[in-house]
């Protein structure tokens, strides 16, 4: 499939994401869920396409915030679908991308 839109994380929501929920704080992983990543990723599905997620240029992803915007989608997703439908990048660090692959695959702690 081919690659038809992007969320590149520091410049679209923040280059210092947050918490898990937006109770907790600005750029939430809850709030990065419900803003950008679904309404995109729902969109990539519909479309056939690959939805391209940038890691780089921020400041770390705390397991709360990769849980709360991730482990929700494929919670309510699967992670089949999720795998299929995302590319993700990160040449700063490319242990994000397996944390959030291994989140993606065995979503733990995140309330429905």
């Amino acid at each position: 499939m081919e690659i038809k839109d992007e969320i590149i994380i520091a410049k679209d929501f923040s280059d210092h994401v947050g918490a898990r929920y937006k109770r907790e704080g600005p750029f939430s992983g809850e709030l990065f869920l419900e803003t950008i990543l679904l309404p995109k990723f729902e969109k990539a599905v519909q479309g056939g396409y690959v939805l391209f997620v940038d890691l780089d240029k921020g400041f770390g992803y705390p397991s709360s915030f990769v849980s709360g915007s991730f482990g929700k989608l494929s919670l309510e997703k699967g992670a089949d679908l999720i795998l299929k439908h995302i590319k993700l990048k990160s040449d700063d660090n490319p242990l994000r991308i397996d944390k959030i692959i291994d989140e993606i695959k065995d979503p733990t702690g995140v309330d429905l």
